[in-house]
């Protein structure tokens, strides 16, 4: 899909980068639509445009980069952009390693006659083309100049495929999407209770039908070096192991308490939940286990997991484990555990990487012994704070703001619903010495039978609003400006959205202001989480005109449902009618039926210019097909 063309106009000034004013007593330009958002924006006037006759001149050392780079330009614009070096030229983009941003991940861009990225490294200039790729999408780029670096040097996301198995092609999705962001850690929960999703050689019975070989790996590794995304890859070790006890029960305690303990969590009564690291058996299977699988992995980090293993009266109720406590010396049973993490880190330390482990081992339990300091530590219970200032270097994490669960809960205030409101506008991302970033972790539990898609809808926009506000620009606007801002920067392999900034309500056949708040202009305020809704004593068909504010050329409409758990209004049957004056309207430029489903249904059509858009709904998903609801109504590009 061609996103973005243009005609240059204006001069190139020799031997200067600074922007030119080129209409007296004009106004400075904000800043370009991007996530995240700059750091530092300093507007001139005009903008610049893609031409047919744009080059990549890019100093040597940038050619791969900027091969790729090109190619993408000419994916989303249609436009062939050649990549050459030398002398720029007016219109050209060009590329370098020299900048006053000292910070790894920073750059410097200036837009004037040509557009500039500079920076120290090759991941800075790389996030500089993420930024000229994203401001493209308006049609053109504002001249200015930006200083951008992150607050953070880690922000990602963790991805449970060991209870829910993902395709490669959904996670190299990911990892451009990630790049989009300038999202960099890529951990991948490979084993939990009901799967080993790795490739074992040495124990080749281990690995689960639905599984990464070690080409997979390789192959994703690779990719993701592409995009400076870090793969972390985890084996939850000693709990969380149900695959692997069935695979040699001997490996497992057998006491009940810490083979089938109360916790609720999927698999904890299937027998074999914990890892008996008692036993030199278990020790020696571990061991050659991870001499296995560290091996695919060329990253920086190998995580160990550590996560929920049975508390202290789980613990004093196994027999084995007390007394293996005891004849050790060990203040509390699990210290048995720490010592046994301890262990694995001089491992994962003497094959060149560092260990990652969930916070657990203090987590109300007695303990003597710490986890090692040269454990990079994810922390999940709370704010990464107290365990960076006590020596660790963190990962943040938090249960209850940056999980994304929702086989627990698909609404907001129920466990497990990451909130982008919350994020974007309340958490607090502290930055402090030890601290190295934050990510938010995506969960399978008790919903492994739905597509990715689905739990990508959940995923989507938690990430978007951590990759902002990891980045650390100041905030522009409400979390309502953020996803409006979001949605015209779109994902990287789809259309971006117009804005809704200018958008006003023309008509609505009805709206329920009495017994709840379902005013019409919700259905397009940026806010998943409002409603519009029909009156109760109206029927079927309903309609909403709106007009956009602008002739826009438009090749889409997106459809979200209502977001609290009802289903209501539910759009069934539908008609979408397109305006240029708000007067003449013609056929349908889209009908049909919707789906029965909480997530976003988009659906293109031949793009057509219009500035005034009617969306009728003529039956619905509820039992009474009696309402018509949205929380948000999108129109795309064409």
């Amino acid at each position: 899909m061609r996103r973005f063309v243009g005609t240059l106009t204006g001069v190139l000034i020799a031997g200067t980068l600074v922007p030119m004013a080129d209409a007296a007593g004009a106004a400075p330009n904000a800043s370009p639509v991007v996530v995240p958002s700059l750091r530092e924006w300093h507007g001139a006037t005009g903008s610049w445009h893609l031409r047919p006759s744009a080059r990549v001149v890019a100093q040597a050392g940038l050619r791969t980069l900027a091969t790729r780079f090109a190619g993408e330009l000419s994916a989303e614009s249609g436009v062939k952009v050649p990549v050459t070096s030398g002398r720029p030229h007016s219109g050209d983009i060009v590329l370098s390693l020299a900048s006053a941003v000292q910070q790894d991940q920073g750059y410097e861009l200036a837009v004037a006659d040509t557009v500039a990225v500079r920076a120290r490294t090759q991941t800075g200039v790389f996030y500089g083309t993420r930024t000229v790729l994203q401001a493209l999408r308006a049609g053109s780029i504002p001249k200015g100049e930006a200083r951008d670096w992150p607050n953070v040097p880690e922000r990602g996301q963790m991805l449970d495929v060991g209870r829910k198995f993902f395709p490669v092609s959904y996670l190299k999705q990911q990892i451009r999407s990630m790049a989009w962001y300038k999202l960099n850690l890529f951990h991948l929960h490979l084993s939990d209770w009901n799967g080993f999703r790795i490739e074992s050689r040495k124990f080749p019975g281990l690995t689960a039908k639905e599984h990464y070989s070690r080409q997979d790996l390789r192959d994703l590794q690779d990719y993701a070096k592409l995009y400076n995304v870090t793969i972390v890859p985890e084996i939850d070790l000693p709990a969380h192991s149900v695959a692997i006890s069935k695979y040699d029960p001997s490996l497992a305690f057998t006491c009940d308490s810490l083979s089938k303990p109360n916790t609720g969590w999927e698999g904890h009564d299937a027998g074999g939940w914990t890892l008996d690291v008692t036993k030199e058996h278990t020790r020696t299977f571990v061991r050659e286990l991870l001499d296995d699988i560290i091996p695919i992995f060329d990253g920086p980090y190998f995580h160990i997991g550590g996560d929920e293993i049975p508390l202290d009266p789980a613990k004093q109720a196994c027999p084995e484990l007390v007394a293996y406590q005891k004849a050790h010396g060990y203040a509390a049973p699990g210290d048995v555990f720490t010592a046994f993490a301890n262990e694995l880190n001089k491992q994962v330390r003497a094959h060149g990487k560092t260990t990652q482990l969930w916070q657990w081992w203090d987590y109300n339990q007695a303990h003597g012994v710490e986890a090692d300091k040269n454990i990079r530590i994810n922390e999940w219970l709370s704010s990464p704070l107290a365990r960076a200032q006590a020596g660790y270097q963190v990962i943040g994490s938090q249960d209850g703001h940056l999980y994304v669960s929702p086989g627990f809960s698909t609404s907001p205030g129920g466990y497990g619903y990451a909130d982008p409101r919350h994020i974007y506008g309340e958490y607090d991302f502290v930055t402090a010495p030890g601290i190295r970033g934050y990510q938010i972790s995506r969960w399978s539990d008790k919903a492994e039978q739905n597509p990715p898609e689905w739990f990508d809808f959940f995923a989507r926009r938690p990430i978007a609003a951590l990759a902002d506000r990891t980045w650390g620009a100041p905030r522009q606007g409400d979390f309502r400006a953020f996803l409006d801002r979001y949605d015209q920067v779109g994902d990287v392999d789809g259309p971006p959205a117009l804005s809704q900034r200018n958008w006003k309500l023309v008509s609505a056949s009805s709206q329920e202001t009495t017994g709840e708040n379902g005013a019409a202009a919700n259905a397009f305020d940026n806010d998943p989480y409002t409603i519009w809704h029909s009156a109760y004593s109206a029927r079927l068909p309903q309609e909403l005109t709106i007009d956009t504010g602008a002739s826009q050329r438009v090749g889409a409409f997106r459809y979200m449902p209502r977001q609290d758990g009802g289903i209501n209004g539910r759009a069934r049957s539908y008609e979408l009618y397109l305006s240029t004056d708000g007067r003449h309207w013609g056929a349908p430029v889209a009908k049909g039926e919707l789906p029965d489903t909480q997530l976003e249904t988009t659906v293109p059509f031949k793009a057509v210019n219009a500035r005034y858009v009617r969306f009728r709904v003529l039956s619905e998903h509820g039992k009474s097909n009696t309402y018509a609801s949205a929380a948000e109504l999108d129109l795309f590009h064409g």
